[in-house]
């Protein structure tokens, strides 16, 4: 499986934020954070792999992520600032999922 979609200018961008906040080991687990009225939303740590993971290096990233997650999203889409319409770096999955909390009347 292909875990990562990411282009060089986003590679370089997300290597960027890393490096200002001080993080040198580019080894980026991405997580389900949780569910909101626009689907899913995950963030990123710094993290080692384990047998349960998927992994992808790109660029001297080393992007990890457990089977099942990657499995179920179909990998993981990162976007540059520039390919997100200037809105920042983007991370979003390759099978989009819809949210529908049902409690939030903001999206209707």
């Amino acid at each position: 499986m292909k875990l990562m979609n990411i282009s060089l200018e986003a590679c370089t961008e997300l290597k960027d934020f890393l490096k200002e906040n001080n993080i040198e080991d580019f080894n980026i687990r991405i997580n389900l954070a949780g569910f909101g009225c626009s689907g899913p939303a995950f963030n990123i740590t710094v993290d080692k792999a384990t047998d349960a993971d998927y992994t992808d290096i790109v660029n001297g990233i080393t992007f990890i992520a457990e089977k099942s997650l990657a499995d179920e999203f179909g990998g993981f889409i990162i976007l540059s600032s520039e390919e997100n319409e200037g809105r920042g770096l983007s991370l979003r999955p390759v099978i989009e999922q819809e949210g529908g909390c049902g409690s939030c009347h903001g999206c209707h």
